[in-house]
């Protein structure tokens, strides 16, 4: 036989616990910089492209150390383009190399400041020439 009494106080404790432990996490804030939110850069529509190269620009994101590049022909992200994997740039745009002829690429960008990093901007796409 259980005892509903003791039953119900362990789930309530145990409630207790995981509601107690999340406020103490949520809340936690320091004076570091580095807390807060770092914007996600916008990313451009790629231009000069070739059958093997095509440079991509973003806006810049004020007070970042730098930016991080992903390059993939495939929509989910892998595998990435050799040396285009968070490819770290502190300029806001790049000639993205090595690339394969009448293939279809996919680029996202990231901002980082600090350990912080921003969301994923947009994605978005290009095909190389013939």
């Amino acid at each position: 036989m259980i005892d509903k009494k003791s039953s119900t106080l362990k789930v309530l404790s145990f409630t207790f616990l995981i509601t107690l432990l999340f406020s103490i996490n949520a809340c936690k804030s320091d004076d570091n910089d580095d807390s807060a939110l770092v914007a996600a850069p916008t990313v451009s529509a790629a231009t000069e492209i070739t059958a093997t190269t095509f440079n991509v620009s973003w806006t810049e994101v004020a007070g970042v150390d730098m930016y991080l590049l992903d390059v993939s022909p495939e929509a989910f992200f892998s595998p990435k383009v050799t040396d285009f994997d968070k490819k770290e740039l502190t300029e806001t745009s790049v000639t993205v190399t090595g690339l394969t002829a009448k293939t279809k690429y996919y680029y996202r960008v990231y901002a980082k400041k600090g350990t912080t990093y921003s969301l994923a901007s947009s994605v978005k796409s290009t095909t190389t020439i013939e």
